[in-house]
């Protein structure tokens, strides 16, 4: 779409230039709700940059190990800053593997950590949506309406920006659930509850939206990989909530 932000000489790369100013405004949300779940900024920050750079690690040298060959013969792009030399699973695992080990040597706790990230989450997830529109991935489906948009060769449905709309509702959700004025219908969030929230609205999310992709893969004639991967991730989320529910109604 417009993958490069042309200024004067200068080409900024605008998939990327989105997800920096969406973890700016996503640690900066973050921050604001920190004193409810006792947590301190300087940590918070060590912990999310100390995942971020473990990950872009993890994933590039597990990417290297596959394609070691290509990479002997040119070592430098081992350093090359080109998102796409990087690995998922490699990446992921050395992520996470940071934050249990800093999170633990800082002794925080799960369920006010994993509550505090979801503000963050919540931004990074619309990020990201702007991201995959600038650089024309996560296409849609071929369909010729008022609201299609032309990419690859076809007139396609705008899968971005419904992800994006929908990461705005889920943002939304997360904001209110954190004001103080409370919903007459719902209750205050048990410990967790606010993060498993967040995953339960993304994958129910991911559910609907992913009919609209045309560049992700069929598990079956009819159903996607990322839709069955969503139906377990909403069915985990949603018995934790209700466990969540059960246990904080007990308590109080």
């Amino acid at each position: 779409m417009f993958p490069i932000l042309q200024i004067g000489h200068l080409a900024i790369q605008t998939p990327g230039l989105f997800l920096l100013i969406g973890l700016y405004l996503g640690l900066s949300l973050m921050e604001r709700y920190l004193d409810r779940y006792g947590l301190q900024g300087g940590d918070m920050y060590t912990l999310v940059f100390g995942a971020l750079i473990s990950a872009a690690v993890g994933g590039r040298l597990t990417y290297a190990a596959q394609n070691l060959p290509a990479f002997i013969a040119s070592p430098a792009s081992l350093v090359a800053l080109n998102p796409t030399l990087w690995d998922a699973t490699g990446g992921v695992i050395l992520g996470l593997g940071f934050s249990v080990w800093y999170a633990i040597h800082k002794k925080m706790k799960l369920w006010p950590l994993l509550d505090s990230l979801s503000p963050l989450l919540a931004v990074m997830m619309i990020a990201i949506g702007l991201a995959q529109l600038a650089a024309g991935s996560a296409y849609g489906a071929p369909a010729r309406l008022p609201w299609s948009i032309y990419l690859w060769g076809a007139w396609r449905q705008p899968s971005q920006i419904y992800e994006t709309i929908g990461a705005i509702f889920v943002l939304g959700w997360v904001l209110k659930r954190l004001s103080k004025t409370r919903d007459g219908f719902l209750p205050k969030p048990a410990p967790g509850g606010l993060f498993w929230e967040f995953v339960a609205w993304t994958a129910a999310l991911r559910l609907f939206l992913e009919a609209f992709r045309g560049d992700s893969p069929l598990l079956t004639g009819q159903f996607r990989t990322a839709q069955v991967l969503a139906w377990l991730v909403l069915a985990v989320s949603l018995w934790m909530l209700g466990k969540k529910s059960n246990i904080h109604t007990i308590s109080t």
